[in-house]
């Protein structure tokens, strides 16, 4: 069982019955490489994240990941669900979630449980929405998602942390609200050029939720190189498939960059 989340679903992000980790992984390698990219063979899944198996030189490659396997803001503007969300988030009141990762969360939210999706050898890789015994929800890792009691009960004498957890559980539901305008059913899709919110066939809160924690736990920040004009670097929130098995946080930890290749752009990880 998965503390404090309401198990609503035991199948993969697809809806498909759940393949094994390894094969899971070995799926998602065959499609990144199958997409132009590159995973060192020496690589290896255990325990929701790679290892090597056996030593590797400093500054090795370890994955080229091209840049159309990894989910980004192309996707979101691109996807109905994603556009609007991410127009909504961007005119809602101030939040403590940037409204980018609002937009990738949502789209995620949708995304991952169309099993046509370009994305599902990712997605298939994902931890599963409902938890299982091999693997935790997300949501599970993350105090917001621990019912109020239990929260009182582990957090006794850290009440800066209990505060921050119980403000994080409403920002979710308030972000959620402020783009769907606290409709939670799906509704009929109309007219797209109408705008209307209402016309969006959006995904669940407690999918909003999982994809949510999942953007918050994995997601990069790529910088992008400098302009012909000398413009700084812009970055680029981005879930990068297999490189998000990898020890790696939005403040690096493990060294990755974006470095254009010919016809393609692709993300780097070395240790």
């Amino acid at each position: 069982p998965v503390r404090g989340v309401v198990s609503d679903w035991h199948v993969s992000a697809t809806g498909s019955p759940r393949m094994s980790r390894a094969d899971a992984y070995a799926d998602a390698r065959s499609w990144v490489q199958s997409n132009g990219g590159r995973v060192c063979p020496h690589l290896a899944y255990s325990n929701s994240s790679l290892v090597t198996t056996e030593d590797i030189a400093a500054e090795s490659l370890l994955l080229s990941i091209p840049l159309g396997c990894c989910v980004t803001q192309r996707d979101v503007l691109a996807s109905t669900v994603g556009r609007q969300a991410l127009r909504s988030a961007e005119s809602a009141p101030a939040s403590s979630t940037a409204a980018a990762d609002v937009g990738l969360a949502f789209f995620l939210a949708a995304d991952a449980f169309d099993e046509t999706s370009f994305f599902a050898p990712y997605y298939s890789l994902l931890p599963l929405l409902g938890g299982s015994g091999e693997e935790d929800d997300p949501r599970a890792l993350l105090p917001r998602s621990w019912p109020a009691a239990e929260l009182a009960s582990l957090l006794t004498g850290s009440a800066a942390t209990l505060v921050a957890a119980e403000a994080a559980r409403r920002s979710v539901v308030a972000d959620y609200d402020a783009v769907t305008g606290g409709r939670r059913r799906c509704s009929p899709r109309e007219d797209e050029g109408r705008e209307a919110v209402q016309s969006v066939c959006w995904p669940s809160l407690a999918r909003y939720s999982w994809a949510s924690a999942i953007v918050t736990s994995r997601a990069f920040s790529l910088a992008t190189a400098p302009t012909c004009g000398g413009e700084a670097a812009a970055a680029v929130e981005a879930l990068v498939p297999l490189a998000d098995l990898l020890n790696h946080a939005r403040r690096r930890e493990t060294s990755y960059h974006l470095a254009r290749l010919p016809a393609e752009t692709t993300t780097e990880t070395a240790p």
